[in-house]
């Protein structure tokens, strides 16, 4: 499929390149269904993972990616935006855990599961530029180990 995909866009990806993405793709399956029943939304997030005593060593490598990724200068940047929140997303809350305003491990697992999820809607749904998918590499390596870690709970 990758050949195809090359020959047919003009791109040149290689198995390596993409297989966290499409690790997310199988990591996502499982986890909506097993977490979220299959209704997958930002408030049935806070819902299902609130009540779990996770450990913030299991997120913490994921957390410093995504806050060094999202914030410069003690503000969020460019690249926070175009997660391309919706209403109902919680932006000012994952914005401030981010920002170290929120220190609580489930404020923290929130925050990084409506990234993940931001990342899942922008995949799905044709916002993230499939030309540059290879470029994505990282952010769906740190979104699987966040999924990971909160499926060893269910």
């Amino acid at each position: 499929m990758i050949k195809w995909i090359n020959e047919r866009f003009g791109t040149d990806f290689n198995e390596e390149q993409l297989i966290n993405v499409k690790n997310f793709s199988l990591l996502w399956n499982i986890f909506e269904n097993l977490v979220c029943g299959n209704r997958c939304n930002v408030n049935r997030l806070d819902e299902r993972l609130n009540p779990i005593d996770f450990e913030i060593a299991d997120f913490q490598e994921s957390f410093e990616y995504f806050k060094e990724r999202y914030t410069e200068n003690g503000t969020t940047n460019a690249r926070f935006e175009h997660l391309n929140f919706r209403n109902g997303d919680r932006k000012e809350f994952v914005k401030n855990v981010l920002l170290g305003n929120e220190n609580v491990t489930s404020d923290i697992v929130l925050a990084l599961t409506i990234i993940v999820y931001r990342y899942r809607n922008n995949l799905f749904h044709g916002l993230k530029n499939f030309m540059q998918i290879h470029e994505q590499e990282e952010n769906f390596k740190n979104a699987n180990q966040v999924i990971k870690s909160i499926l060893t709970h269910f």
